[in-house]
Protein backbone atom coordinates (compact mmCIF):
# COMPACT_ATOMS: atom_id res chain seq x y z
CA UNK A 1 0.00 0.00 0.00
CA UNK A 2 1.18 3.27 -0.97
CA UNK A 3 -0.04 7.09 -0.60
CA UNK A 4 -1.19 7.66 -4.17
CA UNK A 5 -3.65 4.77 -3.45
CA UNK A 6 -4.83 6.65 -0.61
CA UNK A 7 -5.61 9.42 -2.67
CA UNK A 8 -6.99 7.52 -5.69
CA UNK A 9 -9.37 5.79 -2.94
CA UNK A 10 -10.12 8.67 -1.78
CA UNK A 11 -10.88 10.53 -5.03
CA UNK A 12 -12.84 7.69 -6.17
CA UNK A 13 -15.33 7.59 -3.13
CA UNK A 14 -15.85 11.55 -3.84
CA UNK A 15 -16.49 11.35 -7.02
CA UNK A 16 -18.64 8.17 -7.39
CA UNK A 17 -16.10 6.65 -10.18
CA UNK A 18 -13.01 6.11 -11.43
CA UNK A 19 -13.18 8.20 -14.17
CA UNK A 20 -13.84 11.24 -12.73
CA UNK A 21 -11.65 10.68 -10.13
CA UNK A 22 -8.83 10.21 -12.51
CA UNK A 23 -9.95 13.31 -14.42
CA UNK A 24 -10.12 15.30 -11.21
CA UNK A 25 -6.19 13.90 -10.37
CA UNK A 26 -5.12 14.67 -13.91
CA UNK A 27 -3.84 10.55 -13.97
CA UNK A 28 -5.03 8.38 -16.64
CA UNK A 29 -7.85 6.35 -15.38
CA UNK A 30 -6.74 2.90 -16.48
CA UNK A 31 -3.52 3.65 -14.00
CA UNK A 32 -5.98 4.73 -10.95
CA UNK A 33 -7.95 1.49 -11.74
CA UNK A 34 -5.16 -0.64 -11.71
CA UNK A 35 -3.83 0.58 -8.48
CA UNK A 36 -6.98 0.90 -6.56
CA UNK A 37 -7.95 -2.91 -7.57
CA UNK A 38 -3.92 -4.00 -6.89
CA UNK A 39 -5.04 -2.06 -3.16
CA UNK A 40 -7.87 -4.15 -2.84
CA UNK A 41 -6.21 -7.61 -3.51
CA UNK A 42 -3.65 -6.39 -1.26
CA UNK A 43 -6.42 -6.02 1.68
CA UNK A 44 -8.47 -8.73 0.59
CA UNK A 45 -11.16 -6.39 0.36
CA UNK A 46 -13.78 -5.16 -1.48
CA UNK A 47 -13.68 -0.74 -0.91
CA UNK A 48 -16.00 -0.36 -4.12
CA UNK A 49 -18.80 -2.00 -5.56
CA UNK A 50 -20.91 -1.27 -9.51
CA UNK A 51 -23.30 1.85 -8.79
CA UNK A 52 -25.24 2.36 -12.02
CA UNK A 53 -22.38 4.21 -14.02
CA UNK A 54 -20.56 4.60 -11.10
CA UNK A 55 -18.87 2.70 -8.04
CA UNK A 56 -20.28 2.90 -4.51
CA UNK A 57 -18.25 2.37 -1.43
CA UNK A 58 -18.79 -0.93 0.27
CA UNK A 59 -19.32 -0.81 3.99
CA UNK A 60 -15.40 -1.76 4.53
CA UNK A 61 -14.69 0.91 2.05
CA UNK A 62 -16.49 2.83 4.50
CA UNK A 63 -14.59 2.75 7.00
CA UNK A 64 -10.97 2.46 5.22
CA UNK A 65 -11.96 5.74 3.07
CA UNK A 66 -12.18 7.42 7.00
CA UNK A 67 -9.44 5.90 8.08
CA UNK A 68 -7.29 7.27 4.51
CA UNK A 69 -8.39 10.59 5.16
CA UNK A 70 -7.26 10.98 8.71
CA UNK A 71 -3.94 9.61 7.40
CA UNK A 72 -3.96 12.12 4.16
CA UNK A 73 -4.28 14.42 6.88
CA UNK A 74 -1.68 13.52 9.12
CA UNK A 75 0.60 13.30 5.89
CA UNK A 76 -0.20 16.74 4.92
CA UNK A 77 0.43 18.16 8.43
CA UNK A 78 4.12 15.87 8.31
CA UNK A 79 4.77 17.69 5.09
CA UNK A 80 3.97 21.28 6.46
CA UNK A 81 6.11 20.36 9.57
CA UNK A 82 8.99 19.04 7.55
CA UNK A 83 9.05 22.14 5.21
CA UNK A 84 9.00 24.95 8.17
CA UNK A 85 12.30 22.89 9.84
CA UNK A 86 14.26 22.37 6.95
CA UNK A 87 17.36 23.72 8.49
CA UNK A 88 17.00 21.89 11.72
CA UNK A 89 18.98 18.15 13.06
CA UNK A 90 18.16 15.18 10.93
CA UNK A 91 15.15 13.03 12.53
CA UNK A 92 17.35 9.92 13.60
CA UNK A 93 15.67 6.58 13.33
CA UNK A 94 16.68 3.21 14.74
CA UNK A 95 16.38 -0.11 13.13
CA UNK A 96 18.13 -3.17 12.09
CA UNK A 97 19.63 -2.97 8.33
CA UNK A 98 16.77 -5.43 7.16
CA UNK A 99 13.67 -2.57 8.32
CA UNK A 100 16.14 0.24 6.94
CA UNK A 101 15.83 -1.44 3.68
CA UNK A 102 11.96 -2.85 3.95
CA UNK A 103 10.64 -0.30 6.18
CA UNK A 104 12.35 2.88 6.66
CA UNK A 105 13.44 3.85 3.17
CA UNK A 106 10.10 3.01 1.77
CA UNK A 107 8.75 5.32 3.77
CA UNK A 108 10.78 8.18 3.40
CA UNK A 109 10.29 7.41 -0.38
CA UNK A 110 6.47 7.53 0.27
CA UNK A 111 6.36 10.65 1.60
CA UNK A 112 9.04 12.37 -0.46
CA UNK A 113 6.98 11.69 -3.38
CA UNK A 114 4.11 13.54 -1.83
CA UNK A 115 5.88 16.45 -0.59
CA UNK A 116 7.07 15.16 2.55
CA UNK A 117 10.67 15.98 2.60
CA UNK A 118 12.25 15.10 5.72
CA UNK A 119 15.94 14.73 6.58
CA UNK A 120 16.52 11.82 8.19
CA UNK A 121 19.69 9.61 9.54
CA UNK A 122 19.19 5.83 9.69
CA UNK A 123 21.24 4.42 12.89
CA UNK A 124 22.15 0.73 12.88
CA UNK A 125 21.04 -1.62 15.47
CA UNK A 126 21.10 -5.73 16.38
CA UNK A 127 17.95 -6.00 17.50
CA UNK A 128 14.52 -4.75 18.53
CA UNK A 129 16.11 -4.10 22.19
CA UNK A 130 18.94 -2.30 21.23
CA UNK A 131 16.20 -0.03 18.79
CA UNK A 132 14.41 0.59 22.11
CA UNK A 133 17.75 1.49 24.64
CA UNK A 134 18.49 3.89 21.51
CA UNK A 135 15.50 5.79 21.41
CA UNK A 136 15.22 6.03 25.34
CA UNK A 137 18.97 6.76 25.55
CA UNK A 138 17.76 9.92 23.02
CA UNK A 139 20.29 8.72 20.35
CA UNK A 140 17.32 8.14 18.22
CA UNK A 141 14.31 9.84 17.93
CA UNK A 142 12.08 7.05 16.27
CA UNK A 143 12.62 3.27 16.38
CA UNK A 144 11.59 0.49 13.64
CA UNK A 145 11.25 -2.88 15.63
CA UNK A 146 10.41 -5.96 13.95
CA UNK A 147 9.70 -8.49 17.47
CA UNK A 148 8.69 -7.70 20.93
CA UNK A 149 10.87 -5.70 23.26
CA UNK A 150 10.85 -8.44 26.40
CA UNK A 151 12.14 -5.28 29.06
CA UNK A 152 10.90 -2.36 27.22
CA UNK A 153 12.62 0.81 28.75
CA UNK A 154 10.08 3.03 30.50
CA UNK A 155 8.91 6.50 29.29
CA UNK A 156 8.39 4.96 25.23
CA UNK A 157 5.48 5.33 23.22
CA UNK A 158 4.74 2.09 21.24
CA UNK A 159 2.50 1.73 18.04
CA UNK A 160 1.69 -0.94 16.32
CA UNK A 161 2.30 -0.29 12.32
CA UNK A 162 1.20 -3.83 10.76
CA UNK A 163 2.93 -7.15 9.58
CA UNK A 164 5.56 -7.89 7.49
CA UNK A 165 5.63 -11.42 5.44
CA UNK A 166 8.96 -13.49 6.42
CA UNK A 167 9.67 -15.19 3.23
CA UNK A 168 12.08 -17.37 1.34
CA UNK A 169 14.86 -15.69 -1.03
CA UNK A 170 16.49 -17.92 -3.37
CA UNK A 171 18.07 -18.56 -6.47
CA UNK A 172 16.34 -18.96 -9.32
CA UNK A 173 16.42 -22.72 -10.21
CA UNK A 174 15.64 -23.95 -7.40
CA UNK A 175 13.34 -27.28 -7.24
CA UNK A 176 10.98 -25.80 -4.33
CA UNK A 177 7.70 -25.60 -3.95
CA UNK A 178 6.34 -22.58 -4.83
CA UNK A 179 4.74 -22.34 -1.11
CA UNK A 180 7.42 -23.76 1.02
CA UNK A 181 7.07 -25.73 4.77
CA UNK A 182 9.54 -24.88 7.24
CA UNK A 183 10.45 -28.07 6.71
CA UNK A 184 11.88 -27.55 3.37
CA UNK A 185 14.42 -25.47 4.84
CA UNK A 186 16.35 -28.15 6.14
CA UNK A 187 17.47 -28.87 2.90
CA UNK A 188 18.20 -25.66 1.63
CA UNK A 189 21.66 -23.76 2.14
CA UNK A 190 20.97 -20.43 4.12
CA UNK A 191 22.66 -16.82 5.05
CA UNK A 192 22.12 -16.37 8.25
CA UNK A 193 23.62 -13.71 11.40
CA UNK A 194 26.89 -14.95 12.82
CA UNK A 195 26.23 -17.48 15.87
CA UNK A 196 26.22 -15.52 19.23
CA UNK A 197 24.45 -12.26 17.82
CA UNK A 198 20.57 -11.93 19.27
CA UNK A 199 18.82 -12.49 15.56
CA UNK A 200 20.90 -15.69 15.57
CA UNK A 201 20.05 -16.56 18.74
CA UNK A 202 16.19 -15.72 17.67
CA UNK A 203 16.42 -17.40 14.11
CA UNK A 204 18.05 -21.10 16.16
CA UNK A 205 15.29 -21.10 18.54
CA UNK A 206 12.42 -21.01 15.80
CA UNK A 207 14.76 -23.69 13.73
CA UNK A 208 14.60 -26.17 16.75
CA UNK A 209 11.15 -25.41 17.28
CA UNK A 210 10.09 -26.52 13.68
CA UNK A 211 12.63 -29.60 14.39
CA UNK A 212 15.00 -28.79 12.12
CA UNK A 213 19.01 -28.38 11.47
CA UNK A 214 19.93 -25.71 8.62
CA UNK A 215 22.71 -26.01 6.51
CA UNK A 216 24.53 -22.93 7.13
CA UNK A 217 26.19 -21.42 3.63
CA UNK A 218 27.33 -18.18 4.92
CA UNK A 219 26.90 -16.51 8.65
CA UNK A 220 27.33 -12.59 8.28
CA UNK A 221 25.28 -9.58 9.86
CA UNK A 222 25.97 -7.45 7.27
CA UNK A 223 22.50 -7.48 5.54
CA UNK A 224 23.50 -6.02 2.45
CA UNK A 225 25.44 -9.33 1.75
CA UNK A 226 22.62 -11.22 2.04
CA UNK A 227 20.23 -10.77 -0.75
CA UNK A 228 23.92 -10.82 -2.90
CA UNK A 229 24.58 -14.41 -1.47
CA UNK A 230 21.57 -15.03 -3.04
CA UNK A 231 21.44 -13.30 -6.26
CA UNK A 232 24.80 -15.02 -6.77
CA UNK A 233 23.42 -18.28 -6.07
CA UNK A 234 25.53 -18.85 -2.65
CA UNK A 235 22.13 -19.71 -0.42
CA UNK A 236 19.11 -18.77 0.21
CA UNK A 237 17.61 -16.45 3.02
CA UNK A 238 15.13 -15.36 5.34
CA UNK A 239 13.66 -11.46 4.61
CA UNK A 240 11.00 -9.75 5.53
CA UNK A 241 8.72 -8.83 2.30
CA UNK A 242 6.10 -5.73 2.62
CA UNK A 243 5.32 -6.46 -0.78
CA UNK A 244 5.58 -10.29 -1.39
CA UNK A 245 4.69 -10.11 -5.58
CA UNK A 246 8.17 -8.26 -5.65
CA UNK A 247 11.61 -9.83 -5.85
CA UNK A 248 14.51 -7.55 -4.46
CA UNK A 249 17.07 -8.46 -6.94
CA UNK A 250 17.00 -10.04 -10.95
CA UNK A 251 17.52 -13.71 -10.51
CA UNK A 252 15.52 -13.80 -7.31
CA UNK A 253 13.20 -16.04 -6.44
CA UNK A 254 10.29 -15.60 -3.07
CA UNK A 255 8.19 -17.66 -2.22
CA UNK A 256 5.97 -17.54 0.91
CA UNK A 257 5.49 -19.94 3.93
CA UNK A 258 2.67 -22.36 4.04
CA UNK A 259 1.30 -21.70 7.09
CA UNK A 260 2.40 -18.07 6.58
CA UNK A 261 4.79 -16.54 8.49
CA UNK A 262 4.59 -12.49 9.66
CA UNK A 263 6.63 -10.35 11.97
CA UNK A 264 4.85 -7.53 13.93
CA UNK A 265 5.62 -4.36 12.84
CA UNK A 266 6.23 -1.12 15.67
CA UNK A 267 7.28 2.42 15.95
CA UNK A 268 8.78 3.59 19.39
CA UNK A 269 9.19 7.11 20.24
CA UNK A 270 9.80 8.96 23.65
CA UNK A 271 6.54 9.85 25.31
CA UNK A 272 8.04 13.62 26.09
CA UNK A 273 9.90 14.07 22.69
CA UNK A 274 8.84 17.90 21.56
CA UNK A 275 9.73 17.28 17.83
CA UNK A 276 7.09 18.15 15.74
CA UNK A 277 8.53 15.88 13.16
CA UNK A 278 8.89 12.79 15.18
CA UNK A 279 5.03 13.55 16.60
CA UNK A 280 3.56 13.74 12.66
CA UNK A 281 5.65 10.51 11.43
CA UNK A 282 4.78 8.92 14.35
CA UNK A 283 0.96 9.58 13.76
CA UNK A 284 1.20 8.65 10.61
CA UNK A 285 2.82 5.35 10.89
CA UNK A 286 0.13 4.93 13.35
CA UNK A 287 -2.85 5.76 10.74
CA UNK A 288 -1.19 3.59 8.00
CA UNK A 289 -1.00 0.53 10.59
CA UNK A 290 -4.46 0.87 10.96
CA UNK A 291 -5.74 0.87 7.56
CA UNK A 292 -3.40 -2.33 7.23
CA UNK A 293 -5.39 -3.88 9.62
Amino acid sequence: MNIQQLRYVVATAEHGSMTAAAAALFVAQPALSRAVRQLERELDLALFARAGRGVALTPAGETFVHRARAALGSIDRLRTTASADQDSAPLVIAASPTLQAALAIPILAGLREHGARIHARLLGASSSAEVAELVAAGRADLGLCDSAVSAEPAGLVRVAIGRAEVRLYSPAGLDLPDRVTFADLAAVPLVLPTAGSDRRASLDAFFEGCGITPEVAVETDERHAWLAAVSSGVASCLWHSLDPRRAPLPGVVSRGFDPPMHRTLVAVQRGADERAVSRHLLEVLRQVGELVA
